[in-house]
């Protein structure tokens, strides 16, 4: 059996394992989800194969569910034993970035404190700085093969152009960082002025209950900010102005993210990321949240008119919530699964009694 690296110089775009494999959606902290799945796919420990298949994960391993430490545990012992590869997500950025003053939603166990509306193992600050961190350092921002690719958020050309030379992620997004300060500069003082004139400071937005109207000011520094780090574009996707404010992660939000499958053509992208849903949610993209990008779209199609783009997340990360409200009505029932997508068969597998599915999607030699 062929075996990667299992201490892989770190990259930003990093060569896909050859063969079959099973590309494994977001996880957020759900070890028991994680454990179920890989049994239905029949992993061993080592997360070892009989038919000689690899594990992929697409990144956001962590944060909101029950066990994130567990689940690196695991997914750390795979890929140093040599059966699995790994990439960033979002959420894998910001524990990196290590900014515990941001107190960001559901992350509060990678900072050794307790979080209403969570109930999570915390993180041990010893196992912290001396396994999770080199690993999580290591990891690369995307994967590729001929007729494949497997990034957390978002396969944008120009962004991906200029990662490719990059020694690793983190010196890539603090490059990409600093060299936005100058575009942002213009953008400060107006932002401030438009803060004084509403009576208002940044952690007015952090309020659910008192809706903070859109202002064009917000938008437009926030769609820089975003739009112009190739690392965020990457592992969070592409976000423009939204047509009216949500509340979402924590805070109200005046941006939003965009389908940018509706004009990708390339090979097929394996994606997690957008929460998407195993069945239409009539409430999902209403008034004061974000736009539900799939809308009625069916949970076995690729996006977008070329069907290139395969979003694998099942919005698992929300099963933390769905406990809370199944603990108060005595019946906890999932609506969120973890799923695998099985290449090359393109068949996705789901962690709990869902049937498998076949999925549509235009493929190339994979």
């Amino acid at each position: 059996m062929n075996r990667l690296n299992p201490a892989p110089r770190a990259t930003c775009i990093a060569e896909l394992a050859p063969g079959a494999l099973d590309i494994i959606g977001d996880i957020h902290g759900e070890l028991d989800a994680l454990e179920s799945l890989l049994a239905k796919l029949g992993y061993d420990d080592q997360g070892r194969h009989v038919e000689g298949r690899r594990l992929v994960f697409v990144g956001d391993l962590i944060d909101r569910g029950p066990n994130s430490p567990g689940v690196l545990r695991r997914v750390i012992g795979m890929v140093g034993a040599g059966n699995a590869q790994c990439i960033y997500g979002n959420h894998e950025l910001n524990a990196v970035r290590d900014q515990p003053e941001k107190h960001r939603s559901g992350e509060g166990w990678w900072y050794g404190r307790h979080e209403s509306g969570y109930d999570y193992a915390l993180v041990d600050p010893v196992e912290k700085e001396e396994v999770f961190l080199p690993f999580l350092h290591s990891l690369p921002g995307a994967l590729e093969r001929d007729g494949l690719r497997v990034i957390h958020a978002c396969w944008h050309e120009p962004s991906i152009e200029k990662l490719r030379n990059a020694r690793n992620v983190i010196d890539a997004f603090r490059a990409e960082e600093e060299a936005l300060t100058v575009e942002l500069e213009p953008l400060i003082g107006p932002l401030r002025a438009a803060w004084k004139e509403r009576g208002m400071t940044p952690g007015s937005l952090k309020d659910p209950d008192r809706k903070v109207e859109i202002f064009p000011e917000l938008a437009r520094y926030d769609e820089l900010n975003q739009m112009g780090n190739a690392i965020k574009v990457a592992t969070s996707g592409m976000e423009r102005p939204a047509l009216d404010s949500f509340f979402a992660s924590g805070k109200w939000r005046m941006v939003s993210r965009t389908p940018w499958w509706s004009e990708y053509s390339g090979p097929p992208v394996v994606v997690g990321h957008y929460w998407r849903r195993y069945a239409p949610d009539p409430s999902h993209g209403q008034a004061g949240s974000e736009a539900d990008l799939f809308e009625d779209t069916a949970p076995h199609l690729a996006l977008g008119p070329a069907k290139k783009v395969m979003c694998i997340d099942y919005s698992v990360g929300m099963r933390f919530a769905e406990r809370k409200q199944g603990s108060d009505s005595g019946k906890i029932h999932f609506e969120g699964c973890l799923a695998a997508l099985r290449v090359p068969e393109w068949e996705l597998v789901f962690d709990d009694d869902r049937p498998s599915l076949r999925v549509d999607i235009d493929r190339d030699e994979a």
